[in-house]
């Protein structure tokens, strides 16, 4: 004996549910462009070089070598406690930086595996 399927109560017609199905062109494009690493880095370059032109300057001047990781670290990690911070698009644009900048050199710190976790 075959169980009868429960009815469910129409919310909306056949029509309606149609309407809904198709996604908005403005959602289209949203999907079928996202903003490449590229696109984010020169955003977040313009960003620094016009709210923080001295920041460029020195991220220009020392991109790519480990005192340029270190001096991204530097911005992202207050390290003295006293800092009031970046507003959130800044320290977006410098996470994009430290991002790109270690997908791009990888990292000039030294790790002992065997100091990990342990600390004086």
């Amino acid at each position: 004996m075959i169980a009868e399927e429960p009815e469910f109560p129409q919310i909306m017609s056949d029509a309606e549910i149609d309407a809904n199905i198709a996604v908005s062109d403005l959602v289209k494009e949203k999907i079928q462009r996202q903003p490449t690493d590229k696109d984010l880095a020169d955003e977040a370059v313009a960003l620094l070089k016009s709210l923080f032109p001295r920041i460029h300057q020195n991220l220009v001047t020392i991109w790519g070598t480990g005192p340029g990781e270190a001096y991204l670290d530097g911005l992202i990690m207050d390290d003295r406690g006293n800092r009031k911070g970046f507003p959130p698009d800044v320290m977006r644009a410098l996470l994009v930086l430290q991002r790109v900048h270690f997908q791009t050199f990888g990292t000039f710190k030294r790790v002992d595996p065997w100091d990990a976790g342990m600390k004086p």
